[in-house]
């Protein structure tokens, strides 16, 4: 059974600081959340540019047209991120928050570094299979990814619609 300081032990390693628990930690916290977040998409989104370049040149135009669709989605992506509310959430304006509350925050920021996990190691399996010249199935391995996109967004939303109605 996986437990809440086994989760808050795993956020803290890929997240320096991470604490929900402190009013002026859960301000940090979620920034640094999101900024892990953007700075992450942004690097998958290296590799995939990447890859259109390489199919680009290799004249594989439908590779490159859905790689172009799932870049522009992970750009929109970032902007939401990083212009979503700030601090305006009543969690983070109270000295007390409820351990319920705390437990739902930490179950959505697993839940993103979960689906960006696979989204991250989804865009460094598709570099590597166009390096190796295994280009068959990477409009599928395109999809999946914006497929993986899609419910990270839809997690970030419910997160973010948790946090303003708190």
């Amino acid at each position: 059974m996986v437990t809440a300081s086994s989760v808050i032990e795993f956020l803290g390693k890929l997240i320096p600081g991470y604490d929900y628990r402190a009013k002026r930690s859960r301000l940090n916290t979620d920034r640094s959340v999101r900024e892990k977040l953007a700075r992450e998409l942004k690097k998958a989104a290296l590799n995939l540019k990447e890859v259109s370049d390489l199919a680009y040149r290799d004249g594989k135009r439908e590779i490159v047209d859905h790689i172009k669709d799932v870049l522009k989605a992970i750009d929109l992506f970032v902007v939401e991120i990083e212009d979503a509310p700030f601090g305006q959430s009543p969690l983070f304006k109270v000295d007390k928050v409820n351990d319920e509350d705390i437990d739902h925050m930490i179950q959505f920021d697993k839940a993103l570094v979960e689906q960006l996990e696979v989204l991250t190691k989804t865009s460094e399996l598709i570099y590597d299979h166009v390096l190796k010249g295994e280009t068959s199935d990477i409009i599928i391995q395109v999809r999946k990814l914006k497929k993986e996109l899609d419910g990270m967004k839809n997690t970030f939303s419910d997160r973010l619609d948790y946090f303003m109605k708190r």
